[in-house]
């Protein structure tokens, strides 16, 4: 991992930025210590994420759940109904412990001779029942609100990662991988749970409890009352150890689980080739090096939290240390009385199932804020601006697809694209060829809407495609990738995505012409066959088959085939391209080709290198061009 200390300069004003750059360099050597095979990619991404954790502005208990309520604000009102049951709730707690002592006070006195009656110890026993009964009651409605209301918040949040997706960049989606965006949607927001039901609504009763025994001991007598601060120091010392290097210590974990994740997704989905190539040790290999991390960073942050969490667990889980001995001495002098005694010491040990539950409310806190701030950080996640969908673009039938000084980059430093134009004609088929990596495909999908370019203008139809609606796009847009996607429903249900109202003949005519129709009509349930999870079930050139039949079947203006062909039989490559031509009568066709021959009667040719228009014509005319020729001696090499 590279050094990034002399990209700081040495001046004072750099002192708290070197100091945080020390730490995540610490955490990084730590880390690479370990000799493990961690990805260069995690690695990188480990050292942004502890950074930006560093960053992060510090969020409050109170921030964190007005920004929870903010995704769910119909849910404010049934929140706030639980935490006023839960105080009310604590409030006969409480009362409970205040009779129970006057009662115990009572049994004393009639001990040592002196005669009450009866009827004052049943009414503080009565009173101390009730109150209890009365705590039960509205900590139990309390508790049914707030997790109704919390399955609902993180049900809504859930779907606002979603809609998220929709129209964020999809840069965003190829920078993360899957198992990132996985563990943000489903673990971190699961998470949350326990913050949301719990603390929310349990956190002000349970601060609510030590501050009426504190108020109340203050009341009887101040020196007591101030008495039970004594282990606060201890406490603010287990604290600030538990808190060193946390937020750093838990973006590390969040990486480290990533990568286990998407270590074992890729180690599952690989068996079949491990198997075949006889892998499994260098396979088995990174997978349990991928375990050992996170188990690594799992201990690691623990460790550093142990020491810290025993001495803050210790100090208030003993209020009474001092207060105790110091209500006997008093009492011994008479300067106290027996109720006053019995608060003393009852009081105090009240605290300690609160002090527990305070305890943990803290270490919850510091967990959901810092789950918080990948969720956090995809909520604001800017998005692509486009009209609303009613608002409908005018578009012109005869004017094709036009590239305007297009330039585009994923990262603000690193240009893919430079300055494209190119313009089609409806009815005219345009392909996209070059060696790999110059940036076909980004072109492709920048039409499509994937991304937005960095400068110029992409027009379908004479209108700007940033002033067309995303609805209203993908109706105009037919898009088949070479990593095409079936979903686990029947094969006619796969093809009808294309066009939702379509009659099964449309269907039909569409696998026809894809030229699938056969081989689905030989599947045990024909079109109602399902394509298994994720089309497992398809071999590679029935799945792109399939998809080509979606993408025949919609009703669209452009289509766009990313190595749409790549797994299609050779006899039926040329059959595939004939029909397609055919159906595109008037519709723009842009085609990102690596095999050379589906694209030789294309109309035009546009030559990509390095991210620039190296050449453009058709094919007699590019074989003049040295980087076409090389291209087709190379693929006719293949051949």
């Amino acid at each position: 991992m590279k050094n990034k200390k002399g990209n700081f300069d040495e001046t004072p004003d750099c002192t708290l930025d070197n100091k945080k750059v020390n730490k995540t360099e610490d955490l990084i050597a730590e880390i690479e210590s370990l000799n493990l095979d961690v990805p260069d990619e995690v690695m990188r991404r480990i050292e942004n994420d502890v950074q930006q954790s560093e960053k992060q502005p510090q969020i409050s208990m109170v921030g964190l759940s007005r920004q929870l309520m903010s995704v769910a604000p119909e849910c404010r009102g049934r929140m706030r109904i639980s935490i006023v049951l839960a105080c009310i709730g604590e409030l006969f707690s409480f009362a409970t412990y205040f009779f129970s002592a006057y009662a115990a006070g009572w049994l004393i006195k009639r001990a040592y001779g002196n005669p009450t009656g009866f009827d004052e110890l049943l009414k503080y026993a009565f009173l101390a029942m009730g109150s209890l009964l009365l705590y039960f009651i509205f900590t139990g409605f309390s508790t049914v609100i707030s997790h109704k209301t919390s399955f609902a918040i993180l049900a809504k949040l859930r779907q606002t990662l979603f809609d998220k997706l929709k129209v964020i960049p999809m840069g965003y989606l190829v920078d993360n991988p899957v198992g990132k965006i996985k563990v943000i949607i489903m673990e971190r927001v699961a998470d949350m749970e326990d913050w949301v039901a719990h603390l929310m609504p349990e956190l002000p009763s349970r601060l609510l409890h030590p501050l009426l025994c504190i108020i109340i001991l203050f009341f009887l007598d101040w020196r007591i009352g101030l008495s039970i601060f004594a282990p606060l120091p201890i406490a603010v010392i287990g604290m600030g150890t538990m808190m060193y290097q946390y937020r750093g210590r838990m973006a590390v974990w969040l990486s480290s689980y990533a990568n286990v994740a998407d270590r074992s997704a890729e180690y599952v989905r690989g068996i079949p080739v491990i198997k075949a190539f006889a892998q499994d040790k260098a396979s088995y290999g990174k997978f349990a090096d991928a375990v050992k991390f996170y188990h690594f960073s799992t201990m690691k942050w623990w460790k550093q939290s142990w020491l810290g969490k025993a001495l803050m667990t210790a100090a208030m889980m003993t209020p009474q240390l001092v207060s105790m001995p110091l209500a006997f001495h008093f009492y011994g002098q008479g300067q106290i009385g027996i109720e006053t005694l019995l608060l003393s010491l009852i009081l105090p040990i009240s605290i300690l199932p609160q002090a527990f539950a305070i305890i943990m409310s803290f270490e919850l806190f510091q967990m959901a804020s810092n789950n918080w701030v990948p969720i956090k950080e995809l909520l604001d996640m800017p998005v692509q601006k486009r009209p609303d969908a009613q608002n409908r673009a005018a578009l012109d039938k005869n004017k094709g697809i036009k590239f305007e000084n297009v330039s585009f980059s994923y990262h603000e430093d690193n240009e893919i694209l430079h300055n494209i134009s190119f313009e089609t004609k409806p009815g005219e088929v345009t392909a996209l060829v070059g060696p790999s990596g110059g940036g076909k495909s980004t072109i492709a999908k920048l039409l499509a809407g994937f991304w937005d370019q960095s400068s110029g203008m992409i027009s379908i139809g004479g209108a700007d495609t940033k002033n067309i609606s995303f609805k209203q796009l993908t109706e105009e847009i037919s898009f088949v990738s070479q990593d095409n996607f079936l979903f686990d429903v029947s094969i006619k249900d796969n093809i009808r995505l294309g066009k939702p109202n379509a009659a099964e003949e449309e269907i039909i005519e569409a696998a026809k012409a894809a030229h699938c129709h056969e081989f689905i009509m030989a599947l045990p349930e024909g079109y109602n066959t399902k394509a298994g999870d994720a089309g497992g079930l398809m071999s590679g050139g029935e799945r792109q088959r399939i998809t080509l039949a979606r993408a025949i079947l919609k009703p669209a203006s452009t289509i766009i085939l990313d190595e749409a062909t790549a797994y299609a039989d050779p006899e039926n490559e040329a059959l595939i391209q004939e029909a397609i031509s055919h159906l595109v009568k008037g519709k723009n066709l842009l085609i990102v080709a690596h095999r050379l021959n589906t694209i030789k009667q294309a109309h035009q040719i546009i030559l990509i290198d390095k991210g620039k228009i190296a050449a453009k014509g058709r094919h007699d005319e590019l074989m003049k061009e040295p980087l076409y020729a090389g291209l087709w001696k190379k693929y006719l090499g293949e051949e």
